[in-house]
């Protein structure tokens, strides 16, 4: 059985569903929702990843933007992943901790991340907690942790489960608010053009390096 091109996932349909559109009739690219939060993200990219043999997964979603990379990467951008870290606010807070044999960082594969890129070279580091953050002052001592300036709750999960796979993962993660108390308000309002933002980012990808031609 010849191994599928690209694997796309998500943690829920609304973020994928831009991708749908903008890559109907694609050959090649099978695009999947997986689930919400780390468990069933984990879950689900695994049973997609086992069942589709992906050349690549491809990750697609929403992210909380930390204060200090506001400017850099406001509302509406669409940005690509770099370092990813899984983030224990209890150990954070000196409560509890994570035991040494935990992996608690992942990392894109430098050259498709690159690719992604494109022209602007940048690529963000994300926090992964098991909860949306709402305190600014966690915010802050999240992104001062971890050096992130990106809040995702799903992408660690699916990192892992592509890397103990042995397949190469790169991710796009639409800006949809700001991480702290206004959270979920700017999310709601921004999610969609969001998501459109970094499904822009995959389609173009795919139509310049999957040899797909143009994507109706």
């Amino acid at each position: 059985m010849a191994r599928l091109r690209a694997l796309v996932v998500s943690a829920f349909e609304p973020e994928i569903a831009p991708l749908r559109r903008l890559m109907s009739g694609a050959p090649g690219v099978k695009l999947e929702a997986v689930g919400i939060g780390a468990v069933d993200a984990a879950a689900g990219a695994a049973r997609a990843i086992a069942a589709a043999r992906p050349e690549r997964v491809l990750f697609v979603g929403t992210a909380g933007v930390y204060a200090q990379a506001r400017r850099a990467w406001p509302i509406g951008a669409a940005v690509v992943a770099g370092d990813i870290h899984c983030v224990s606010t209890a150990a954070l807070a000196g409560d509890g901790y994570l035991p040494a044999p935990l992996v608690v960082r992942a990392a894109a594969s430098p050259k498709l991340a690159a690719a992604l890129a494109g022209a602007t070279a940048q690529l963000a580091a994300v926090a992964c907690p098991l909860a949306i953050t709402r305190s600014s002052g966690l915010a802050r001592r999240i992104a001062a942790a971890t050096g992130a300036s990106l809040e995702n709750l799903e992408l660690f999960a699916v990192a892992r489960a592509a890397e103990l796979a042995g397949v190469e993962l790169a991710a796009v993660l639409g800006v949809a608010n700001r991480v702290g108390p206004a959270a979920h308000r700017e999310w709601l309002a921004n999610h969609r053009r969001a998501s459109r933002a970094a499904c822009t980012i995959i389609a173009r990808w795919a139509r310049q390096n999957l040899d797909i031609g143009e994507i109706p």
